[in-house]
């Protein structure tokens, strides 16, 4: 069929108008959505454009594993992470994980585990076998946390102090007491900080003590003066009184979990 000439240019001015409309788009969207002084610059900006609720995704994801990571490497060390002059300095650097604030909180509490590693050879073992995020905004988010934790330390030599060999075989090499595994429930506090997130504060939500940012003060009588010099701390250090005193690691694994 042979068009005129008539029809050709009505065609042809849809056509115009339909181009003219997409520029018009085009230009609505450079100027709204991108970024950047020059034309270059706003048209790269479009290309980095995320998807919609990416961001969300990928926050929550950054908070369930730096969760997991911290309230591991919160609850494990041992003898071997002692250095030279008696500091669990590899332990320390979960320190990297927190705020200033509660950073600062934590050294002055980390002596305590120390001390129980170097002088009694105690050692904590963290597992965590679920995370969830409870609530979270642009920079604050509160994740719990939940695991095991494991305190063993050394056979103590029973043999008699006046010479005489215990009726009992001395203890092997290497065979330790165990608590057995421990449960746990953490409530993480965490803040974003130029970018980061980090733990602001964690709390035992078992425990019935305050946050480990706060020092533990136990209950007064009336008229009763606090005592001031307790240390605020809540690590997982002394092994509980009850801890068995019979019985080594290796027959603890199947314990509760």
């Amino acid at each position: 069929m042979i068009e005129s000439p008539s029809t050709r240019r009505a065609i042809l001015a849809v056509l115009v108008l339909l181009v003219v409309a997409c520029l018009g788009i085009v230009v609505l969207i450079v100027m709204t959505r991108s970024t950047g002084d020059g034309l270059g610059e706003r048209l790269s900006s479009l290309q980095d454009d995320a998807v919609p609720g990416a961001s969300v995704s990928e926050n929550r994801e950054q908070l369930l594993s730096i969760s997991r990571t911290f309230a591991t490497r919160f609850n494990t060390y041992d003898e071997s992470m002692l250095d030279a002059e008696g500091h669990l300095t590899e332990y320390a650097e979960v320190e990297d994980l927190m705020t200033p604030k509660f950073g600062g909180v934590f050294a002055d509490n980390v002596g305590y585990a120390e001390e129980t590693v170097s002088q009694l050879g105690v050692a904590s073992n963290g597992t965590v076998y679920a995370v969830g995020v409870v609530s979270q905004d642009e920079d604050s988010a509160a994740v719990l946390v939940a695991g095991t934790i494991e305190l063993s330390y050394p056979v103590p030599d029973e043999g008699g102090g006046d010479g005489e060999e215990s009726e009992e075989d001395p203890p092997a090499d290497g065979e330790r007491l165990s608590t057995g595994p421990q449960r746990f429930r953490y409530e993480l506090s965490l803040v974003k900080v130029e970018g980061n997130w980090l733990v602001d504060d964690v709390d035992d939500i078992d425990d019935g003590l305050p946050p480990f940012s706060q020092p533990s003060i136990p209950e007064t009588e009336p008229g009763e003066t606090p005592p001031t010099n307790l240390p605020p701390t809540n690590l997982p250090t002394t092994p509980p009184s009850d801890a068995p005193s019979t019985e080594s690691t290796e027959s603890t694994e199947g314990g509760e979990q």
